[in-house]
């Protein structure tokens, strides 16, 4: 073969890898428009025939395995999110991405090892603590679980979600008071966060606090007018300070937002009777029975009839 038939093979086969690898940044770029116009099923296919042109394409890998997850094929996002750690054991976040999947699936003990081998290549990692500490609090690990909250406020102090997560794990170990103090803090970051108040209600009603539990309903109720739970808690505790006008104005308002409940007529009911209105408590309590209410029944045969 003559040197000019050389020189001409060589062009060629230049030309055709650079028309290649034009096309493998086209088809990207594609892929990822698709993405951001959020058509994953057409990214995942541009995202395709970028792997089919370039098959140690990583960043091809990892996007489309973002696009599955989006159609929640986790075992597909898992596949690709492997592959990529085939090619970089290292990328502690396709470790957090796998680990996420398999949390989706239930597969809790692959997703810890991957937060956990995530945390090995990088220690301040604070969303591989905060997800590892959702396996454990799912797991009822509590005492782990505190452990990886506080390491994921440690380097994230102005995270609500992880102060508001840290207070629930403490309640659920019922230590009240930390988690009342938890609760303190995301009000402080964010004085609409009802969740956080009616928590904190909960809590301070637990520990016989009832002015504060009092002040913090009032203020759920102020941020969420609908909120039929923050209702009937107040209620409670208004019966029990012998209240009972504010009790049966609670009541009220949950049968007014919840006309079958059948828990509110005969509370209201009961809180009546003790107000001294007996035909008005007999009237709730007849329409508690009818709505099911076993007790509301015999009490109604027993007193009313």
């Amino acid at each position: 073969m003559t040197k000019k038939w050389l020189l001409i093979i060589f062009i060629l086969l230049a030309n055709a890898m650079q028309i290649n690898c034009q096309t493998v940044d086209e088809l990207f770029v594609s892929a990822f428009t698709k993405y951001r116009s959020q058509d994953f099923s057409g990214a995942i296919v541009d995202y395709t025939k970028t792997l089919a042109l370039k098959a140690d394409y990583s960043d091809a890998y990892f996007n489309r395995a973002i696009c599955y997850e989006m159609l929640n094929k986790y075992q597909n996002a898992i596949a690709d999110y492997t592959v990529v750690l085939l090619l970089n054991a290292k990328d502690e976040n396709t470790l957090l991405n796998r680990g996420m999947a398999y949390a989706k699936i239930g597969k809790n003990k692959n997703a810890l090892n991957d937060f956990t081998l995530a945390l090995q290549y990088k220690p301040d990692f604070a969303n591989a603590y905060y997800q590892r500490a959702l396996i454990y609090e799912n797991a009822g690990m509590d005492s782990a679980a505190i452990k990886d909250f506080t390491e994921f406020i440690v380097l994230n102090p102005n995270s609500v979600i992880g102060n508001f997560a840290l207070a629930k794990q403490y309640d659920a170990m019922e230590e009240y008071a930390m988690a009342i103090i938890m609760y303190s803090k995301v009000i402080a970051m964010d004085s609409t966060y009802v969740k956080a108040y009616f928590n904190r209600a909960y809590d301070y009603d637990l520990i016989s606090q009832t002015d504060k539990a009092i002040e913090d309903y009032c203020k759920v109720i102020q941020l969420d007018a609908k909120n039929t739970d923050a209702f009937f808690n107040r209620a409670y505790i208004y019966n029990d300070l012998t209240e009972f006008d504010k009790a049966i104005w609670d009541y009220t308002q949950v049968i007014a937002l919840q006309p079958q409940s059948a828990d509110a007529y005969f509370n209201r009911g009961m809180a009546k009777v003790h107000a001294g209105r007996k035909q008005e408590a007999c009237d709730d309590i007849v329409k508690a029975a009818e709505l099911g209410d076993r007790i509301a029944k015999k009490y109604y045969i027993a007193n009313c009839k």
